[in-house]
């Protein structure tokens, strides 16, 4: 089996009203794709680099060519998807995996090939290099982009970042160091014990704050009320704070992708005169419901004009 290490850049709508959603979301319309083959002892055998021509998103998005050095003319010649798709394919050969730094290169991938109506059943195993390096090898909660994976392993920085077929290279370069293949049975594995992780962590996160001198804005200053998700840790959209008892306040909080949570802020007065707060995000249950249904009922607002999650984004 050979291993494809597989890199693609990928061009944004301008502005999300011009996103197309129909057959698929499109958050990334493909313009490169690089990848280098490994044979099983690790040895690089091919390279590949092709251009891919967009067929909705033709203008450069400035983020995007900030980024990665593009302008709107550098998309404007190559291949288009199915044929630029088919030639990557084909030069993958019969039997490999495909593996990538990060997960959001597989999910480009997927949505491309169902823009263009292109079957994603065939398609190979794909590993993210990246998980296992985070989690297996430097074993950090820290997410380690390519850059800093190079660091790590004393490797040079000696190509242009965010080009296709360099940062394959890259990839390759710090898959090789990893000895990747001795990670791969134990892979599935891995992703399933990360995924009941994030499901746990889901469901409860609580923060405590210490040292507070004056305990009087807890309940409306931003540092306390602002309310990620466990799960996805994007900021959620909450209803004001009712206090359900002199010394907390609750809410309810909703996640687009996690679903429905209660928040509680508990003010703690301590022995040298300063003041704890312990925020609590929680899955909603009935019984949750019923505690802030309670203090919504008392009518004792936190404040009158608490609107400081619903005035920002993530």
């Amino acid at each position: 089996m050979n291993y494809v290490i597989m890199d693609l850049e990928w061009n944004q709508p301008v502005g999300r009203a011009n996103m197309i959603t129909d057959p698929v979301a499109l958050y990334g319309e493909v313009i490169r794709i690089g990848a280098v083959k490994l044979d099983r002892g690790l040895t690089e055998t091919a390279r590949h680099h092709s251009c891919v021509i967009p067929k909705y998103y033709k203008t450069m998005n400035s983020s995007v060519g900030r980024v990665t050095g593009l302008q709107s003319h550098a998309i404007t010649y190559g291949l288009k998807f199915p044929a630029a798709f088919g030639h990557f394919m084909k030069w993958c050969g019969e039997d490999f995996a495909i593996l990538t730094w990060g997960e959001e290169d597989e999910k480009i991938l997927h949505s491309n090939m169902i823009l263009h109506g292109i079957d994603t059943e065939n398609l190979p195993k794909f590993y993210n290099l990246q998980i296992i390096f985070d989690e297996l090898i430097v074993k950090s909660e820290r997410q380690y982009g390519l850059a800093a994976a190079l660091e790590y392993y004393g490797l040079p920085a000696d190509l242009k970042a965010h080009d296709a077929l360099n940062d394959a290279i890259y990839t390759s370069r710090i898959g090789i160091k990893m000895d990747f293949p001795k990670y791969l049975p134990g892979y599935d594995a891995l992703i399933e014990e990360l995924e009941r992780q994030r499901l746990e962590r889901a469901k409860k996160n609580v923060k405590v704050f210490s040292g507070i001198h004056n305990g009087e804005n807890v309940f409306t200053a931003k540092k306390y009320v602002l309310c990620r998700c466990p799960g996805c840790k994007k900021i959620m959209r909450r209803g004001a704070f009712y206090h359900d008892t002199p010394d907390s306040v609750v809410t309810r909080a909703v996640c687009a992708a996690e679903g429905e949570y209660m928040v509680r802020i508990e003010r703690c007065a301590m022995e040298d005169g300063t003041y704890k707060v312990i925020r609590t995000v929680i899955k909603m249950t009935d019984e949750y419901r019923e505690i802030c249904r309670k203090a919504e009922e008392k009518g004792i607002r936190a404040t009158a004009e608490d609107e400081i999650n619903n005035k920002h984004t993530d």
